[in-house]
């Protein structure tokens, strides 16, 4: 079995997301890249419609750019595309997760882009996390329109549908995930009681200058 190393990974980040209840069932999504002699395109990423607590690192599915398992014969997340997508845009990107968390995907179908109300979202994440355009699950169009909302930030919200992050590795992905849950939380509750606020002007720009340097991409 090839990659050993990131099937341990990439198992051990959706076991830790499920057990904070960021996804239910078989709801969500993971993948890391590998490296493929046969596509530069390639990565990991978790089976279609299998439960994460009993989940094994063979069952993890390496494919290359045409979502094809390069081997074994398992069924990649009808996600795929959308993971695609985001490696292709993204060179700096390692891992990407999509959640279900509850919070997130209340703004998500509220269609509310939650702002940078606290540092760490500026820090970690790079600012506001956008709403996509509405992309039917699995397809061309919602893999396009997460590409477009997340721009070079790590975490987008899909209406009706959770959210996705992306990081260098699974690991930090769950970090952004756990994080934007957190501040969707405050963020709804600070609307219920009055205003939320977001982080001063000045603040922002020098927390975002901390982001992109942190990332790479200044």
């Amino acid at each position: 079995m090839a990659w050993t190393a990131q099937r341990d990974q990439l198992l051990a980040t959706v076991l830790e997301m499920d057990r904070l209840g960021l996804v239910s069932g078989t709801n969500g999504n993971a993948s890391v890249r590998i490296e493929a002699a046969s596509d530069p395109d390639a990565f990991l990423v978790t089976p279609a419609a299998l439960p994460y607590p009993t989940m094994t690192p063979d069952q993890l599915v390496p494919v290359n750019g045409e979502l094809e398992p390069i081997e074994g014969d398992g069924v990649p997340s009808s996600e795929s595309l959308l993971h695609l997508a985001l490696y292709r845009a993204r060179p700096d990107v390692g891992a990407v997760l999509h959640t279900h968390s509850v919070y997130a995907s209340a703004l998500g179908v509220a269609g509310r882009p939650l702002p940078p109300i606290v540092d760490e979202l500026v820090v970690y994440v790079g600012g506001q996390v956008e709403v996509a355009e509405y992309g039917f699950p699995g397809t061309e169009d919602l893999a396009q329109a997460g590409v477009a909302a997340l721009g070079d930030r790590r975490a987008v919200l899909l209406p009706h549908h959770g959210m996705f992050a992306v990081a260098d590795t699974a690991t930090e992905a769950l970090r952004v995930c756990a994080l934007v849950e957190r501040v969707a939380q405050i963020f709804i509750n600070a609307t219920a009681i009055g205003e939320a606020k977001e982080v001063p002007a000045e603040s922002f720009k020098a927390e975002r200058r901390m982001y992109l340097e942190r990332t790479g991409l200044l």
